[in-house]
């Protein structure tokens, strides 16, 4: 049972322990994700967005509405002030 602990990923330069399918836990989901353990993607950043309330200059946060406006939002209901 020590063996199984002591088990180092197969990909060159990983010295981390096998989870599954002799790669460890990165490389499996890179496995799972891509098909490939090699590939490394990095995610881009998304642009900003202004809140849609009316006059709000702040950035959005959720379902277009910045923070403020989409706790308003979603406790009263409605989006009368929602910019077209």
């Amino acid at each position: 049972m020590n063996e199984l602990n002591e088990l180092t990923c197969i990909i060159e330069g990983c010295s981390k322990t096998v989870k599954a399918k002799g790669l460890c836990a990165m490389h499996h989901q890179r496995m799972l994700r891509h098909g490939d353990p090699q590939i490394v993607k990095t995610r881009s950043a998304k642009q900003p967005v202004r809140c849609n309330w009316i006059g709000c200059v702040r950035s959005a946060i959720s379902k277009g509405w910045c923070s403020k406006h989409y706790y308003i939002n979603r406790t009263y209901g409605g989006d009368s002030r929602k910019q077209n």
